[in-house]
């Protein structure tokens, strides 16, 4: 009856039998003969099972490859020798000659017989060596230079670009420590790096300078079990390339003007801050947008069309100015230069002409207020050479608004003055835009030029318009001399910024040549006049102006004021009731005259002449025509003596008195008539006299130039004049010789 175990090997042997792999068992013997074998023995080596068993075919010694026998009987020996398994790899040679791959795993068994088992891995082996084959192919194609490391840091594996890159022979590293062929590697990221992919067995990518090799390396390792694959490429070209491009971004984001480029879809792949900021738009929402979409298709197909011109050499470069209107509703004026990049893209640099266009504007109206500046200097001119040969006033207020109207403005107005009233007299060109009395009127009161645009319609309540709108500016002169006040001179023109401070400066000027001219011609209708009106006034504040004692017992008679320009009055003032020490220490004195000397004594009187830098009563009478006889201080009250032309208004007359000496009364008037030849004649001889002739010959004869011995000299009239010597003697000689004139001819 067969026992429990024979009945359990009983049931596995067709399972056994039935197995690929050959199952053997024989003894510890270098021929390894075979006792016992499976029933694959002849499928594995073509050798049948008896064989073997009856000991015609040894493993080893028959099977085995010869030039495996020695390798397959030491791996067996070895592992039995430590008591473990043996699992090895050889080829074999089978009973029809094939060669054949095999793998033998088995052990040493407690009788000192080995038992193990043989399958065919030909199949196996032969993709092994097809993949290798195709792996060193595949390492040999591949652009990347490859090493693969084991895990004791040896070369097991250099392709040929890894060799070039490294300038090393392949074959000569292989079984060489890294480390020792590039010592330099250590204590860098290489060596950290290489350590940490195998000690996490995760793979590392990074980018290493190696000094020797003076080159950048992209790497990356990839670690396994029997050591490090590393994949490397030289960078070195982009790295420089991408630090020279870092250097261009940080160029390009530092410049102030948007820089964009597009490729051959016109979409944008780069930008800059301020290109974002000149759109009002992020990079994101740029970058990769098309260009139509942002700009307009307008915008983009004519720069299109310029960049085509360029690439077919039609033009040499490209500007564009257009203008965009942002999502927050801001219009832009910008221009953009742009040219062709790459294949069909577009590179270029985009401004905002806002301040350019501003300045251009402003140099625009610079030329223009230059033009109209030179324009007006030439009418200023010209009327000031043209009113001298004018015969009445009204002839030189016509002459005014004609010329200014030919010129820069479009309309011009002048006024007379009745106290601070105006009247129309002359006009030319458009209507003006503005209602003229009441500016006119602030001009008067003012004693300024004033200026008003259309601008100040709403916020100054004095401005009164007359147009339907439109830009224009309107400015108000007055026509003054001396402290007299003629008139007004007003003109417009169609733009705000016509009256600068130039402008205002030569008109200031031409209102006072006008004045000038004026009081001329009122003097000389005045001397030539038949008729006269004599006028007696009686102040005491005058006397405070004066600045001479008032409530004494002496008597101060201003015989004349002579106006010696620029703002300077000489007078000559007779005192009687003092001495001449304590007459001339009254002027010398007081903070309002200078150059006080005595020029003539008397008996009973001596004569003071002195300079002051206004003459107010005396400025106010000649600007309505008059002359000023005398002003007397006495018994606490001062006596004006003036002449003025026959139909003088005298009420503005006083007016005009009263805003300088505010206690002024009109006490008598009385028309005369000149009587005699004698009065014809001085009146003719005066009258050909300039005022510089006339002022330095009466400073000569009120100075005592004239005595013998001379109370002045020249130098001392001069002087007080505020001339040279050779100028006052030029004046005097020609006055002298005007006035003997008259009684020669």
């Amino acid at each position: 009856m067969p026992t429990e175990g024979g009945t359990v090997r009983d049931a596995l042997a067709p399972a056994v039998e039935r197995l690929p792999e050959m199952l053997y068992r024989g003894p510890l013997d270098r021929d390894r003969p075979l006792t016992a074998v499976s029933s694959a023995a002849p499928r594995v080596s073509g050798y049948s099972r008896t064989s073997f068993e009856d000991g015609d075919v040894a493993w080893v010694r028959d099977v085995v490859h010869p030039d495996d026998r020695e390798q397959a009987w030491t791996d067996v020996e070895r592992a039995v020798d430590v008591g473990t398994e043996y699992d090895v790899t050889y080829r074999i040679v089978t009973a029809d000659d094939d060669v054949r791959w095999v793998r033998d795993r088995g052990e040493s068994l407690a009788d000192g017989t080995l038992s193990g088992y043989v399958e065919d891995v030909t199949r196996m082996k032969e993709r092994e060596v097809f993949l290798a084959d195709e792996l060193d192919e595949t390492f040999e194609r591949v652009s990347d230079a490859f090493f693969a490391l084991d895990r004791d840091w040896t070369f097991s594996y250099v392709n040929d670009r890894a060799a070039e890159y490294l300038e090393r022979d392949a074959e000569a590293m292989l079984g060489e420590n890294v480390w020792d062929v590039f010592p330099a590697a250590l204590d860098t990221d290489f060596e950290r790096e290489y350590e940490r992919a195998m000690e996490s067995q995760e793979s590392v990518t990074f980018t290493e300078y190696f000094e020797p090799l003076d080159a950048y390396f992209e790497v990356n390792a990839y670690p396994s079990e029997t050591g490090l694959s590393v994949y490397f490429r030289d960078v070195t070209e982009r790295i420089e390339r991408e630090r020279q491009l870092e250097r261009y971004e940080a160029i390009v984001e530092t410049v102030w003007d948007g820089v964009y480029a597009l490729d051959e879809e016109e979409r944008f792949t780069v930008v800059n801050e301020a290109y974002c900021e000149l759109l009002d738009l992020t990079r994101d929402e740029l970058l990769g947008r098309r260009a139509a979409d942002v700009l307009g298709e307008g915008v983009v197909s004519g720069a299109r069309r310029f960049t085509n011109e360029m690439r077919e050499g039609e033009r040499d470069a490209a500007t564009l100015s257009f203008t965009i209107e942002t999502d927050h509703g801001d219009k832009r004026p910008l221009e953009a230069r742009f040219g062709p990049f790459g294949d069909g893209g577009r590179v270029g640099v985009l401004r905002d002409v806002t301040r350019r266009r501003a300045r251009q504007r402003q140099l625009r109206r610079q030329r223009e207020r230059l033009s109209d500046l030179v324009s007006l200097y030439d009418v200023a001119s010209d009327v000031s050479n043209a009113v001298i040969e004018q015969t009445n006033r009204s002839a030189v207020e016509e002459l005014v608004t004609d010329r200014l109207t030919d010129g820069p403005y479009t309309a011009a107005w002048v006024g007379r003055t009745t106290g601070t009233d105006v009247a129309r007299v002359a006009s030319g060109g458009d209507d003006m835009p503005v209602e003229v009395a009441d500016l006119a009127t602030r001009a008067v009161r003012e004693d300024d030029v004033v200026v008003v645009s259309d601008r100040d319609i709403e916020t100054d309540a004095t401005v009164t318009a007359v147009s339907d709108g439109g830009e224009w500016a309107t400015a108000a002169v007055p026509i003054a001399y001396e402290g007299g006040t003629y008139g007004v001179l007003v003109v417009s023109a169609g733009r705000r910024d016509v009256f600068g401070e130039a402008e205002r400066t030569v008109l200031d000027r031409l209102g006072t040549t006008l004045g000038h001219a004026i009081a001329a011609l009122d003097r000389k209708a005045a001397l030539l006049s038949e008729h006269v009106v004599q006028v007696e006034y009686r102040s005491r504040s005058v006397a405070e102006e004066l600045g001479v004692p008032v409530d004494g017992e002496e008597t101060f008679r201003f015989e004349r004021t002579v106006a010696a320009g620029d703002g300077e009055y000489i007078h000559y003032v007779r005192v009687s009731g003092l001495s001449p020490a304590n007459a001339l220490a009254v002027f010398e004195d007081s903070e309002r005259y200078r150059n006080a000397r005595i020029v003539g004594e008397r008996e009973d009187d001596v004569l003071v002449e002195a300079a002051t830098a206004d003459a107010h009563v005396t400025t106010a009478v000649a600007g309505h025509g008059g002359r000023l006889k005398s002003m007397t201080v006495r018994d606490g009250h001062v006596r004006v003596l003036a002449e003025f032309p026959q139909g003088v208004d005298l009420r503005t007359v006083t007016d005009s008195i009263r805003d300088v000496v505010d206690d002024i009364e009109l006490v008598a008037q009385r028309s005369r008539t000149r009587e005699d030849d004698a009065e014809e004649t001085r009146t003719d001889a005066l009258s050909r006299l300039t005022e510089r002739q006339r002022a330095a010959f009466e400073a000569a004869y009120y100075g005592g130039y004239f005595e013998w011995p001379r109370d002045s000299t020249a130098e001392d009239l001069a002087e007080t004049m505020g001339v040279s010597a050779p100028t006052f003697h030029q004046h005097l000689r020609a006055a002298e010789r005007k006035l003997l004139g008259v009684y020669v001819e």
